[in-house]
């Protein structure tokens, strides 16, 4: 389970969470990258670009990916220990070391580790599953949260999410809100400490 797989089911279930955020009154000003004042009521964000920047999202995937490597690393090593004796019992059995009476009670011994060794592989895919998932949700909720915050300053009428090009012909850079959220984010995840795993729960 790889870092690119845990972005890419996050992207499917996120879009939603990037909607119009409405605030009642007039459209208000805001300051375009040039320094120009702009009258905007539609603001967009790359979810791609948020998500890669974002230190919640990349500190949560390293763990997952360490975790996963340490299970596949457990898996591969009892199953070469499983392999290897397998092999030892053919070797033994050819040479008469053994009875093929005892040749069978050892083999179905094997049998059964591989057996228990397979469940052990499935149990462990639905918990990196269950934590793939808290994951996009955390992430998710964390980013949709503030997003409520910055825009009760910002006033937009919408704000929308982009992957790039391929779903954005063309928009005025200045309505590019990207960069000012994941730097807000970013700041309130570390400086905060706990504060983005409070993001869930906020009203």
């Amino acid at each position: 389970m790889k870092k690119c797989i845990i972005k890419a089911l996050f992207f499917s279930t996120a879009l939603a969470a990037f909607a119009s955020c409405n605030k009642a009154g007039n459209t208000v000003n805001v300051s375009s990258s040039n320094g120009s004042n702009v009258s905007n009521e539609i603001a967009f964000v790359y979810i791609d670009s948020l998500v890669n920047g974002y230190d919640l999202y990349n500190d949560e995937a390293t763990k997952l990916m360490t975790k996963t490597n340490q299970y596949e690393q457990e898996l591969q090593s009892k199953g070469k220990s499983i392999e290897r004796r397998f092999m030892e019992l053919q070797s033994n059995f050819e040479k008469k070391l053994v009875t093929p009476t005892r040749a069978q009670e050892i083999q179905q011994n094997l049998q059964v580790e591989q057996q228990k060794l397979l469940e052990l592989r499935e149990k462990q895919a639905m918990e990196l599953s269950d934590d793939q998932a808290q994951i996009m949700n955390r992430v998710g909720d964390s980013i949709k949260n503030y997003i409520k915050e910055f825009n009760k300053v910002k006033g937009y009428k919408m704000i929308m999410s982009t992957q790039g090009s391929s779903t954005l012909l063309y928009a005025d850079p200045s309505m590019d809100v990207t960069q000012e959220i994941l730097k807000a984010l970013n700041s309130r995840y570390r400086n905060g400490g706990g504060a983005a795993a409070t993001d869930s729960t906020a009203k």
